[in-house]
């Protein structure tokens, strides 16, 4: 007879993400049929009260208050932390890497050509959030430029409105969470502020419910909370076989920017390289020529090459190729289309080709890229 490990699901709701956390564990089951899971959904201190009791061989839960550490210094099985609001070392921990999700939200600024940012966060010193802002503000002075921050203190956004007012026009603006990008949202809507045309606004997190309901919708850093699900699983097998408790938090990178209208401008101060950079994005699913992206503008090749190349720091032939790699992979990452049709749908026109020219960027496969970053 089949010996099955019994593991409990103690997932809370996480403000909208635990379910994409849950089905990442989900994932992972459907992989290791010896696992027999027990789903809690119930209160918060109702799920601290079962991490102290629950009888089973591992569990799997968001250590969301302090209570949930104190009930878990006193089991010996093996319990996975998927939250960062609780690091402590009685757990192991999975969890996002925050300070490279604020980096990558500024590269991706940086990257439409503002020089004007500022990031908002909570007053509270929720480590997670903090170290967000930590790593925007940090990619952003090393580009050269001044980071301004805003610090809420309730519900209230009447602060937040005044603070904004008072800032330099275009902005990039960070929220720590989707939440507080909604929230200066809606700052920007009762102040007459325009998005994306005067400010610009990224979240962190992808709640895809949130973020298509804003008006306009809003971008969102994708934390990859189905590869923490995954992962927070496959830390349970590795646990129960034997394997020591890492000292330091697991970290999973973010998959990259969810871009939605809150985003959908860019900050240069040249018409023309602005028109070839929505030409080449617009057009990342067809196989398009440096001449084609010329045709698009009113200027001349060698005129829009060097203006592009001083703005952008790439040529224009390594910003067709980046765009058609970023579709590819998000299209290797997020579905099961077949090579040959990743190739077509993102501009390579052969699945040979898509190979080829992977490997030579990621030094691996379109295949191993897409089991190493699979939803």
């Amino acid at each position: 007879m089949q010996q099955y490990r019994h593991v409990g699901l103690m997932v809370e709701g996480l403000s909208g993400y635990g379910n994409k956390i849950l089905t990442g564990v989900s994932r992972y089951v459907h992989q290791n049929s010896n696992w027999r899971v027990a789903f809690f959904d119930r209160e918060r201190d109702e799920m601290a009260g079962l991490l102290k009791s629950w009888q089973g061989d591992a569990i799997i839960c968001s250590a969301a208050d302090a209570h949930f550490v104190e009930a878990a210094a006193g089991r010996t099985i093996p319990i996975v932390n998927v939250t960062s609001r609780h690091l402590d070392p009685v757990f192991t921990n999975v969890v996002s890497d925050d300070h490279q999700a604020g980096a990558r939200a500024a590269d991706f600024l940086l990257g439409r050509g503002f020089r004007s940012f500022a990031y908002v966060r909570r007053q509270e010193e929720d480590c997670f959030e903090m170290k967000r802002a930590e790593g925007f503000a940090a990619t952003v002075r090393a580009a050269g430029f001044p980071v301004e921050s805003g610090l809420i203190h309730s519900a209230d956004d009447a602060e937040l409105a005044e603070w904004l007012a008072g800032l330099p026009r275009p902005l990039a603006v960070l929220g720590t969470t989707d939440r507080l990008a909604a929230m200066t949202l809606d700052a920007c809507w009762k102040l007459g502020i325009r998005v994306p045309e005067e400010i610009a606004l990224l979240g962190i997190g992808n709640y895809e419910q949130l973020c298509d309901l804003c008006s306009p919708t809003l971008s969102s850093v994708d934390l990859d909370l189905e590869r923490r699900g995954f992962e927070a699983a496959r830390w349970i097998d590795r646990l129960l076989q034997g394997e020591a408790r890492p000292d330091e938090p697991q970290l999973i990178p973010p998959r990259g920017i969810q871009e939605r209208q809150s985003t959908n401008v860019y900050a240069f101060d040249d018409p023309d390289v602005v028109a070839a950079l929505r030409f080449i994005r617009d057009s990342s699913a067809q196989t398009i020529k440096v001449r084609d992206v010329v045709a698009a503008t009113r200027i001349s090749r060698r005129s829009l090459e060097g203006r592009f190349n001083k703005l952008i720091g790439r040529t224009l032939h390594d910003e067709i190729w980046q765009a058609h790699f970023d579709l590819a992979t998000r299209l290797l990452s997020s579905s099961d289309l077949s090579l040959q049709e990743v190739a077509g749908r993102s501009g390579f026109r052969t699945a040979s080709a898509l190979v080829n020219l992977f490997r030579q960027r990621f030094q691996m496969t379109p295949k191993e890229y897409r089991v190493a970053n699979r939803r």
